[in-house]
């Protein structure tokens, strides 16, 4: 049985095509989320300059149940809000301690619109929750650098 560069029984390769060019896709690892990180006491994700990562990278993923969300009004472009005149009024707004209300209440309320995601709509870009098994973040394709196959997963 061949082996590969650690020992293990090698591992088949599997290379993904996609697309009407038939591109080899390479996605990056799945890493353990700021979200997750911070929910569970675990060290933040840190850039090479050493500096926490600002942004998760965020994955396709499916829903588990119905869930109300709020947009920020005029948040999908940088020059939307210039043309606000144009839009119908946002769906609430949203207090400074997070409450929703149909009616602006004060100066300080964020302007939002309202929309319920369902499971069945689909994958939404969300922040990657899971850890390893032990509790311990992903940080990379393998429990650990260097581990061997079997303490590694899907790339």
């Amino acid at each position: 049985m061949p082996v590969d560069h650690v020992g293990g029984p090698e591992r088949p390769r599997i290379a993904v095509f996609a697309g009407s060019t038939a591109t080899i896709l390479n996605s990056a690892p799945l890493i353990t989320s700021k979200a997750a990180r911070s929910k569970h006491g675990l060290p933040p994700l840190r850039d090479r300059s050493g500096e926490p990562l600002r942004y998760d990278h965020l994955r396709p993923q499916r829903l588990a149940a119905p869930v109300t969300v709020y947009i920020e009004a005029f948040s999908a472009h940088p020059l939307e809000r210039d043309a606000a005149h144009l839009y119908a009024p946002p769906d609430g707004y949203l207090d400074p301690q997070g409450r929703f209300n149909r009616d602006r209440t004060s100066d300080e309320d964020l302007p939002v619109y309202e929309v319920t995601l369902h499971p069945e709509d689909g994958l939404y870009p969300l922040p990657y929750m899971a850890r390893q098994a032990d509790g311990s973040p992903w940080d990379g394709q393998s429990s650990f650098v260097g581990a061997p196959p079997a303490l590694s997963r899907q790339t």
